[in-house]
């Protein structure tokens, strides 16, 4: 009995801490791997900042669930005479999350980032259906806990890259 209390007292030492970090990490956005936006899903009131007609207006709902079919994360953002459609999807092998993209007037977006955390970084491209033209695209997320994101996206259509983003969500 003596064994069995102090092989239960170092097990409890040895994983509690251990526990206990997971459980930081993915309350703080940080899981790694295929669960690395888990935090995401759910329903979101996102603030942007910066409306127009590809960032979308200045009130937006998000809202992101897991497909039981492939695993990736369906989000949908809407607002005011708005929708965007898309997923995010993890790459095991190239440990990559992409993030495609589309808008019922034909425009469509693809990024990717090997970040998970606090401050993620992403980069591609976005074919803006209006002007016909192909931009460069990067968006900042920065997650402030469980509840509350920012995405800063700027894009090149002036030349440089400039802010054309910024929505500040927090769940529902």
């Amino acid at each position: 009995m003596r064994k069995l209390l102090g092989f239960c007292v170092l097990a409890v030492l040895v994983l509690g801490p251990v526990l206990a970090g997971a459980q930081s990490s993915m309350m703080n956005g940080s899981r790694t791997g295929s669960h690395g936006f888990d935090w995401m899903i759910g329903s979101w009131t996102c603030k942007n900042s910066i409306p127009s007609a590809l960032g979308g207006p200045a009130v937006q709902m998000l809202t992101a669930s897991r497909s039981s079919t492939t695993g990736a994360i369906v989000f949908r953002y809407s607002g005011t005479s708005y929708d965007q459609y898309g997923f995010y999807s993890y790459v095991g092998k190239t440990n990559t999350w992409w993030s495609s993209w589309a808008y019922p007037g034909g425009s469509i977006g693809n990024e990717s980032t090997k970040q998970t955390g606090n401050k993620i970084h992403w980069t591609g491209v976005i074919f803006d259906a209006s002007t016909g033209k192909h931009l460069h695209i990067r968006d900042t997320y920065t997650v402030y806990g469980p509840t509350k994101f920012n995405d800063l996206g700027e894009d090149d259509s002036t030349g440089a890259m400039k802010p054309g983003y910024n929505g500040t969500c927090v769940k529902s």
